[in-house]
């Protein structure tokens, strides 16, 4: 919360040659639900101004004092952020904790994107270099209820799969599966089940292309330990089954942004200008993976891992020889 007021003061902090008494920001706070006392904020304005990389200055010609901003701190214009006050948004976002409130995070996250724009979509060097926080991923605790459930209890259900056909993305319904386990891999929560009464191949999917579970009145397969076996052969061959943190570049238009093709599991979103996005997805290192951003290669660009843009760029250099 207190990372929540200091940004709402530095909001309503009005920018030199104007000025804000205490009592008067103690209302507009108030109007934003912040109910503090003048001590307390006499208090963050004199850290906030002690701290001298926010612009604030204070007027103690007279009293009460009058709190601004000072206006070359922000290049003179409210509406391009200087490059200082850039940092500082930039900075802030990647110490947020992620115990804050969501409304919190957003508040932050607006003002970071603004500031990533400020240096055209790339973060300053002494800034990407800060280790970065675990990697947290969001999984839908009552799906994952619904399939323990039915695990336990050995029965059928119904459900919808995303799957990926001729480069077009499809929730696909099936009538009848049978999920018999869960395991975590690479950091990505995994289902392994089989499909309809007569398929005889086992499957392995993550729990966030699966929604829309509903539990059969229906005693679930059992696979065999041949089909078991063939399943952790498939899962094997030629997988790194690495978890990656993967961030590409792609138009707000594509595919992709829209959600119509899955990279990973999505955990950031960043509009670097009118055109473009960022996203950024906990995803397995698999050949699969890789040939889908292949596919994709003339509109979309992978940022990070390295190791995969290089070989995006290698199969560009061969596909490119095959032609000339």
């Amino acid at each position: 919360m207190i990372s929540h007021r200091h940004l709402s003061i530095l909001e309503l902090v009005p920018i030199a040659p104007s000025s804000i008494s205490t009592h008067q920001l103690q209302q507009k706070l108030l109007e934003r639900d912040f109910d503090i006392s003048i001590r307390m904020l006499q208090r963050d304005l004199q850290s906030l101004y002690e701290q001298e990389c926010f612009g604030i200055e204070k007027d103690t010609r007279s009293k009460p004092y009058g709190w601004s901003i000072n206006a070359q701190w922000r290049g003179g214009n409210a509406k391009i952020m200087g490059s200082e006050v850039a940092q500082h948004y930039l900075l802030l976002e990647q110490l947020l904790p992620q115990s804050v409130p969501r409304d919190v995070k957003q508040s932050v996250r607006i003002k970071a994107e603004q500031a990533l724009k400020r240096f055209n979509g790339h973060l300053p060097d002494w800034l990407s270099t800060l280790p970065k926080p675990p990697l947290k991923v969001n999984i839908d605790s009552k799906l994952v209820a619904q399939i323990e459930h039915a695990i336990k209890h050995k029965r059928a259900v119904s459900a919808e799969l995303y799957r990926v056909l001729y480069d077009e993305a499809y929730w696909l319904k099936f009538a009848e599966l049978s999920f018999y386990n869960l395991v975590e891999q690479g950091g990505v929560l995994m289902a392994q089940f089989m499909v309809g009464e007569l398929h005889d191949k086992c499957y392995q999917m993550p729990v966030y292309r699966i929604r829309n579970v509903h539990i059969l009145q229906k005693t679930r397969r059992e696979p065999s330990n041949e089909q078991l076996k063939s399943l952790r052969s498939a899962i094997n061959k030629g997988m790194s089954q690495e978890a990656i943190e993967l961030i590409v570049k792609v138009p707000s238009h594509s595919a992709v942004n829209q959600g119509f093709i899955e990279l990973g599991e999505q955990t950031d979103k960043q509009q670097i200008d009118d055109k473009n996005v960022l996203l950024t997805y906990q995803a397995i290192d698999t050949e699969q993976l890789t040939d889908e951003l292949f596919k994709c290669a003339h509109w979309l660009e992978v940022i990070q891992p390295e190791r995969i843009r290089k070989r995006i760029t290698t199969k560009l250099k061969a596909a490119a020889s095959n032609y000339q």
